[in-house]
C-alpha cells in the first residue's frame, strides 16, 4: 500500500484566546525575558531579585503555619468522592454561619465554593455578565477581572480612584452611569491589590448609596485580603452597609491564611427573598461544568478559616512593622515617595517621572530596575494605573531597617539640581542591593 506523506501545518488558535491577555503574566513571561536578552547594562549585580508575585509563603515570616497543614492532612479521606457541584454542603453550611452578617442570614445554597479568590470572581462576573455587556471597575485595581471581560467579550468601564487616598469619586461615579445607565455591576476592592489601601466606612456607605439610586446595582466585592488590616479593629465588609443592594463577596483561604497553592474560594451571595433566584441558576450552569474545588482542603476550609482570625493579627502587625521603616527609611528620598498602605501585604513606590532624565513611566522605572539592578518589580500600568511600582512588603524587617539605613546615609547627600542627569540605577543601587538581596 503506498504512504501518503503528510505534512505538520502550524495550528491558529482561536480569536478569542489570542485577545485574552493578563498583564502580570505577560510581564513576567514575555517583558522579562526580553529585557534580559536587550538590555541588561554592564555590571548589574549577578544575583537575579524576583520581586513580582504576592506569595506570602516565599518570606520567612509567612509560611504556611504547621497547624494548618496537620488540619488538612487529617481531612485526607473525609471527602473523597464528587460533593454537590457549588461545593460540600456541610461545608458550605459552616462557611454560611460564620459569614452571616446582622443584616443577613446565610444558607449554604448562598455559597458556592471555587478555586480559589479567582475563581469566586470568574463565576461573578460570568453569572452577571454577557458578550458585549458592561462592568464597572475602579483604577488601579488587579488586572484579573479585566482578563476574563476581554476573554468573554465583555466591555470594562473604569472609575478613578482618589490618587493618594485611593478613595472613590462619587461624582465622577454619577458621571459614569449617566453615560453608562445599562452597566450590569460595580467592582469593588478592599484591601487593594496594588495599592495596599482600604475603603473608609464613608466610602462603603457612599458605594452602596450610588447603587441604591440606581436600581440596587449588584456590588461584587473582591475581599480576598479580608481582614488583613494594619490597625487592631473590626473589618468592614460592604455587605454590613447594604438592606437591599445585592452584594457577591468573593474570598478565599489564600492570602489571610498563608495558603495560596491550596486553591480555595468562595462566592457568598447577599441578598433578600428570590434576589439571587435566576443567578444562583447560572451559577449552577457554570459548576456543572468547572466542578467543584479539591475536597481535602473543602473538608479542612473552617477550622482553618477560623484559627486564621487569631494568627492574622500577628502577621499584619509583621507587616506594618515592615511598611513604617519602608516610609521612614524613604520619606525624603529624591524622585521616590511611598504610598500610603493601610492593609494587604504590599506598598507603592510613587514615581515623580519629572525628577529623572530618562524615566517617563513606571515601565520605564521597573525595566531600568531590572537593566541595572537585576531586580524585577511590577510597574503600575499593569494594574491600569502609572507612576508607581508595586512592592510586597514581606521580607524580614532587619533587612528593610538597613537597606533605608544605607539609602539615607549614601544616597540622600546627592545634589538634588546635579541628580537630574544621574541615572536611576545611581538613585536607587543602595536600597535595591540591600533591600532585595535576601529575598529570595
Amino acid at each position: 500500500m503506498q504512504q501518503v506523506e503528510r505534512s505538520w501545518n502550524m495550528l491558529k488558535p482561536s480569536a478569542r484566546a489570542q485577545v485574552s491577555l493578563n498583564p502580570i503574566r505577560n510581564w513576567v513571561e514575555q517583558v522579562v525575558p526580553e529585557v534580559e536578552k536587550t538590555g541588561k547594562s554592564e555590571g548589574r549585580p549577578e544575583q537575579k531579585i524576583v520581586f513580582l508575585l504576592g506569595d506570602p509563603t516565599a518570606y520567612p515570616k509567612f509560611q504556611t503555619p504547621n497547624e494548618y497543614k496537620e488540619i488538612v492532612a487529617n481531612s485526607v479521606g473525609k471527602i473523597d468522592g464528587y460533593t454537590d457541584f457549588f461545593g460540600d454542603f456541610n461545608v458550605r453550611t459552616q462557611l454560611a454561619e460564620v459569614l452571616s452578617s446582622h443584616h443577613r442570614k446565610l444558607e449554604a445554597d448562598d455559597i458556592i465554593l471555587a478555586s480559589g479568590g479567582s475563581g469566586a470572581l470568574f463565576y461573578a462576573t460570568l453569572a452577571l455578565a454577557k458578550p458585549g455587556d458592561k462592568i464597572l471597575m475602579p483604577r488601579p485595581t488587579f488586572p484579573l477581572v479585566k482578563a476574563f471581560a476581554d476573554f468573554y467579550g465583555i466591555q470594562v468601564v473604569f472609575y478613578d480612584l482618589n490618587p493618594g487616598t485611593w478613595q472613590v469619586n462619587i461624582v465622577e461615579l454619577e458621571y459614569i452611569y449617566e453615560q453608562n445607565p445599562d452597566i450590569k455591576f460595580i467592582l469593588v476592592n478592599s484591601p487593594s491589590n496594588p495599592m495596599g489601601s482600604e475603603l473608609s466606612p464613608i466610602a462603603l456607605t457612599e458605594i452602596v448609596n450610588f447603587c441604591e439610586r440606581h436600581n440596587n446595582l449588584p456590588i461584587v466585592s473582591d475581599e480576598i485580603y479580608e481582614n488583613m488590616i494594619f490597625e487592631k479593629r473590626e473589618f468592614k465588609f460592604i455587605s454590613d452597609y447594604s438592606k437591599t443592594v445585592p452584594v457577591l463577596r468573593c474570598s478565599g483561604l489564600t492570602k489571610k491564611c498563608l495558603v495560596p497553592g491550596w486553591r480555595l474560594g468562595w462566592l457568598a451571595l447577599y441578598g433578600e427573598g428570590d434576589t439571587f433566584k435566576e443567578v444562583k441558576k447560572a451559577l449552577r450552569n457554570i459548576s456543572n461544568i468547572l466542578l467543584m474545588p479539591n475536597t481535602i482542603c473543602q473538608a479542612a476550609l473552617c477550622e482553618v478559616y477560623k484559627k486564621s482570625l487569631d494568627i492574622i493579627p500577628e502577621k499584619m502587625e509583621e507587616l506594618h512593622s515592615r511598611y513604617k521603616a519602608l516610609h521612614h527609611g524613604l520619606h525624603d528620598a529624591f524622585g521616590i515617595s511611598v504610598g500610603e498602605t493601610k492593609g494587604a501585604m504590599y506598598s507603592t513606590l510613587i514615581i515623580n517621572a519629572e525628577e529623572f532624565s530618562d524615566i517617563d513611566t513606571s515601565i520605564d522605572f521597573a525595566k531600568k530596575l531590572q537593566q541595572e539592578q537585576n531586580v524585577l518589580v511590577f510597574p503600575g500600568e499593569l494594574f491600569y494605573g502609572e507612576k508607581f511600582v508595586r512592592l510586597v512588603i514581606c521580607c524580614d524587617l532587619e533587612i528593610i531597617e538597613e537597606s533605608m539605613q544605607n539609602r539615607i546615609v549614601n544616597s540622600l547627600h546627592i545634589d538634588h539640581k546635579e541628580s537630574v542627569n544621574i541615572s536611576i540605577g545611581n538613585r536607587i543601587k543602595n536600597i535595591c542591593q540591600t533591600y532585595f538581596s535576601t529575598l529570595f
